[in-house]
């Protein structure tokens, strides 16, 4: 493990969980259209339309070729189980082919819900695929695989073997050490997804001011609003980052070679990494306000300040998890 690797496990937790809840805020968005009569929720629908295609198609891209060339994640990932980390790629990729069906039937509006529909249910599938992996990964625990199978077994019967593993791996669950501390950390993972969904949408609402000139009246509504549930999850984010942080030890110096900043005093690395946790509160304020402005465009650098405030938190849980 190199310095870089858990900042680059971050921005993957944080890109998959935005993958796998963008799709469901489309489908909220369309509902309320239906039922409110209002277009601008088609407008705001149609914004994360966008995003949704584009995030996951460039995911998507970026695992499909890390696997084909074995890359950094996939000699990582393959080493802690093989099949999850192929059916999580394979899951990643189908999300995106849907979600682009889903922009190229836009004008069927049914079959359109649909793929979105599912290309929601295969990328959050995904996801808890990615968190099975980033759990072994974190904590050291092994997961099922191809390893301790026989050479030359077919098909079936390799996959009803994997499916036993996996059975009595589940069952194993409350016999763990660590299971007061993964209980948490499961609904710290579970609400983390529409936190990072909203806040990829409410930067996305700002960046396309330019391009989709929707009127002041639009973008007062959707940023604010977006800004406002943005707030709202990431609030519900914080009971379970505070009960983390009370079950796992404060951060010590003895792996601070593999982390950034290692090369600093531990008079000045254990402070820092202490407070690195603060951040999320602070992504939660710095979306709260400008939802609480009646003109949200007007505070444009707390919404550029919150995403990074956000990974800077979520940074700091992973080294404490890891620790």
């Amino acid at each position: 493990m190199n310095i870089l690797f858990l900042p680059i496990l971050s921005v993957l937790l944080f890109w998959c969980a935005a993958c796998a809840a963008l799709p469901f805020l489309v489908l909220r968005d369309r509902r309320l259209a239906r039922i409110r009569k209002r277009s601008l929720f088609d407008k705001s629908a149609d914004q994360v339309s966008a995003l949704c295609a584009i995030v996951m198609l460039l995911f998507a891209a970026a695992l499909g070729a890390d696997a084909f060339w074995h890359g950094r994640m996939d000699v990582v990932a393959s080493s802690l189980s093989r099949p999850v980390w192929l059916l999580f790629v394979g899951g990643e990729c189908l999300a995106a082919v849907l979600a682009l069906c889903s922009r190229a039937l836009a004008g069927r509006r049914a079959l359109a819900l649909a793929a979105t529909l599912l290309s929601g249910l295969a990328a959050a599938l995904s996801y808890l695929l990615f968190l099975v992996l980033l759990w072994s990964l974190l904590r050291g625990e092994q997961i099922p695989g191809f390893a301790d199978m026989a050479f030359g077994a077919d098909a079936r019967s390799r996959l009803t073997a994997l499916g036993g593993q996996f059975a009595g791996w589940v069952n194993q669950f409350s016999a763990r050490a660590d299971w007061a501390l993964s209980a948490p950390a499961w609904g710290f993972f579970c609400f983390l997804a529409p936190a990072a969904a909203q806040l990829c949408a409410l930067l996305w609402h700002v960046a396309r001011r330019g391009a989709d000139d929707f009127g002041r009246d639009y973008y007062t509504f959707a940023v604010g609003g977006r800004a406002r549930r943005a707030a709202w999850s990431g609030a519900l984010l914080l009971p379970f980052a505070a009960l983390l942080l009370w079950v796992t030890p404060p951060f010590a110096a003895q792996r601070a070679a593999f982390l950034p900043f290692g090369n600093m005093g531990p008079e000045l690395l254990i402070p820092l990494y202490n407070v690195l946790p603060l951040g999320l509160p602070l992504a939660v304020l710095c979306c709260y306000l400008p939802g609480r402005s009646t003109a949200p465009l007007r505070r444009k650098s707390l919404i550029v300040l919150a995403p990074i405030m956000f990974f800077a938190g979520l940074f700091a849980m992973l080294t404490r998890l890891w620790g």
